[in-house]
């Protein structure tokens, strides 16, 4: 595979980079292309449609990661964010708006690299990717809707993942907060959790064009999926022959 790293310090990459090489891989190293992310253009699209993954360094900010991931989605099947430490992985996790296909450690080891470009070849498959950036273009009026380009969080993703087992029946925000904490207690700021949760899917949903709701709110109730999304995310299932905690990349026994 074609791997690109993209990093403020290329040093800083030598024995990861030399990992992915063992087994097999061409790896690029850039701090330049790095900045380049920050102003795309289609010059650097037709780039970046050439590998197969790009790896985010632990070097670059939270901050840069969340300008960069919606500018450079389009034009790779795979990103991959590689953390220091599991504080840093579960803060981004709860935060990141746009969907990071993989995260790996810093100093993985070569087993867990190869597992991870194993991930990678699968993602590949399941979403082959034209080569050339003309192809990636889409017709003004044909919207493609995939539920890993509303950039739901996990936590997100989880909420959506009880709503759609559940559907055709309102979860109040009790038994939500029981499913998503996977507790008994109900604290005011898991409650305050849930509805800054239920306000960012129906703002993501909003913002890809989509002129309908994903959830459906009735006072005293709960909540619901609402008709349209679900079908949208069936859809998907059937489409991909999957399983549903599979479209929402929820492990099956979270619930």
């Amino acid at each position: 595979m074609k791997l690109l790293i993209l990093t403020k310090n290329i040093l800083a990459e030598t024995s990861f980079q030399s990992k992915l090489q063992q087994i097999n891989n061409e790896v690029f190293c850039s701090t330049c292309l790095l900045d380049e992310c920050f102003s795309m253009d289609q010059e650097m699209g037709q780039l970046l449609s050439c590998f197969d993954a790009v790896i985010l360094s632990e070097t670059v900010s939270y901050q840069e990661i969340f300008e960069i991931i919606p500018r450079i989605r389009e034009y790779v099947p795979a990103i991959v964010r590689k953390y220091e430490s599991e504080f840093t992985k579960g803060y981004e996790e709860e935060r990141t708006e746009y969907i990071i296909d993989q995260r790996i450690k810093g100093n993985a080891s070569l087993e867990e690299i190869r597992e991870l470009c194993q991930a990678i070849e699968q993602k590949q498959a399941e979403h082959p990717k034209a080569r050339t950036f003309s192809s990636r273009k889409r017709r003004t009026d044909e919207v493609d809707y995939r539920f890993y380009n509303f950039g739901f969080s996990k936590r997100e993703r989880i909420m959506l993942m009880c709503l759609y087992e559940n559907r055709g029946q309102y979860l109040s925000r009790q038994e939500l907060c029981k499913k998503i904490w996977r507790e008994e207690g109900v604290t005011d700021s898991k409650m305050s959790a849930l509805s800054s949760c239920v306000r960012n899917i129906k703002e993501k949903v909003e913002k890809s064009g989509m002129d309908f709701s994903p959830i459906d709110t009735a006072w005293g109730r709960g909540y619901q999926i609402s008709d349209e999304f679900y079908h949208l995310i069936k859809a998907e299932a059937e489409f991909k022959n999957s399983e549903g905690h599979k479209i929402f990349d929820v492990a099956e026994n979270v619930l």
